[in-house]
């Protein structure tokens, strides 16, 4: 009985390990530079160097590396497979001047999310004449890389 219980108890030991490696294993971080002041949520940020980390499952992190300004921000997997195309990229929406990060990538579908709209981007969008959309995207090695027809 004392051995069936010490294996029991090694087994759920082994099993609680696996997962909390497996779990750190699949934590997002990645690293941009961003050449524009930008909005996550509805905070506003400066160009500069940001981190983009996923501290909880579904819940992304966007911090300045220099001041350490952050947000926090609800996210949901990519509606379509398409999103991921094995490129590290963050996508923005441009309304005139603005900017506002729509969704965050490692390339991979499994790290591929979209953001909600912030309360200003809703305004910018259901402006009246309505703006003009364009979807940019910031690669890992720096390029900027604007979408041909404006959807992504």
């Amino acid at each position: 009985m004392k051995r069936i219980l010490l294996l029991a108890a090694a087994t759920f030991a082994i099993c609680l390990m696996t997962t909390a490696s497996h779990a750190q294993a699949e934590q997002l971080k990645l690293r941009f530079h961003i050449p524009f002041p930008f909005t996550v949520e509805n905070t506003t940020f400066a160009a500069g160097e940001y981190e983009v980390t996923e501290p909880a499952h579904l819940i992304l992190e966007v911090r300045n590396v220099g001041s350490q300004a952050a947000a926090f921000e609800h996210a949901t997997p990519a509606r379509s497979v398409k999103k991921a195309d094995g490129r590290t990229k963050l996508t923005f929406h441009l309304y005139g001047t603005e900017y506002f990060l729509a969704a965050v990538s490692d390339g991979s579908y499994q790290s591929t999310y979209d953001l909600r709209l912030s309360k200003e981007e809703k305004r910018l969008a259901d402006a009246s004449p309505r703006p003009q959309l364009k979807v940019v995207s910031i690669l890992a090695n720096r390029t900027v890389q604007p979408a041909s027809d404006g959807r992504e």
